[in-house]
């Protein structure tokens, strides 16, 4: 009787002091992920790009445009979320002998993003993450020299692979320098750096196969979206971003970026292309 009781005391401690263990581990997720720093991000970027639409033109058009990046991230070493907008405009032209051809390009794009720290080659210094990104972006194009193709429209749905790297290089202690005749000082500063690579794992677009010209300039009635086919599996994209990250007193921060994106549609004759250099400045509003 008494080995009865000791065995079933041992199991009701073992159920409590398991049920214990899930109910903490639970509670420290959960205390983790409230914990975790969320910033909006309010960005603006000088944007040198360039284009190539072989349905209406093989020739390149290049030129600069504003571009606008809000966003809401939530990050700590292990895990990282962000959602954001892209809002980019200008003019592109191109010359050929003494003609000259301009197009205004709007550029819209939505994304996510999430990534997990790689604990196995992370240390304190080095950080790796990897997980997925969804991108949605819609170009329209506008170019009087086209005539009846001069509206020009496309959009990408792409589903990429990302991998993150990020080195801390915080100011731990201060430090005094001198610059020609002029002595300061450098207080301990919080700082990093990181590249983010993204590589098209699912690409589709949807699209007008050749020059934007349906059935209905035909019949003289206007069709937005005349003769569009959606293509899957079809072209490529890769963008990356390197970012360096300065931490305010106040728990705010300040980033500059350099964002590289570069994306094409399928097919031989009537492919689009593009490519984006963007340098970026960024505020980030700490939430919590």
């Amino acid at each position: 009787m008494k080995q009865r009781i000791a065995l079933f005391s041992l199991l009701v401690f073992v159920s409590v002091f398991t049920f214990g263990q899930k109910t903490e581990t639970k509670q420290s997720k959960k205390a983790e992920r409230e914990n975790r720093p969320s910033y909006i991000e309010l960005g603006y970027g000088s944007n040198f790009s360039s284009f190539r639409d072989f349905a209406t033109s093989p020739l390149m058009y290049n030129g600069h445009a504003s571009t606008i990046f809000p966003a809401w991230l939530k990050f700590d070493l292990k895990r990282e979320t962000k959602a954001g907008l892209i809002y980019s405009f200008g003019n592109y032209s191109v010359k050929t002998g003494n003609i000259a051809s301009m197009s205004t390009v709007n550029t819209f794009s939505a994304y996510y993003t999430q990534l997990r720290r790689l604990n196995p080659i992370s240390n304190d210094l080095w950080n790796f993450k990897v997980g997925g990104s969804a991108n949605m972006t819609a170009n329209l194009r506008s170019n009087e020299a086209l005539q009846n193709n001069s509206v020009g429209k496309e959009f990408f749905v792409t589903i990429l692979g990302t991998g993150k790297v990020t080195r801390d290089i915080s100011r731990t202690e201060a430090k005094s320098k001198k610059f020609l005749w002029m002595h300061y000082n450098l207080k301990p500063r919080k700082k990093s750096i990181s590249f983010q690579l993204n590589l098209g794992l699912v690409n589709m677009n949807y699209r007008n196969p050749y020059v934007y010209s349906g059935q209905s300039q035909v019949i003289n009635q206007s069709g937005f979206f005349d003769d569009y086919k959606f293509s899957v599996f079809s072209g490529f994209r890769m963008s990356s971003a390197l970012d360096y990250t300065i931490y305010l007193k106040n728990e705010n921060a300040l980033r500059i970026s350099y964002v590289w994106d570069a994306y094409k549609t399928g097919g031989d004759l009537d492919k689009f292309e593009m490519a984006h250099h963007v340098l970026k400045f960024a505020f980030l509003f700490n939430t919590k």
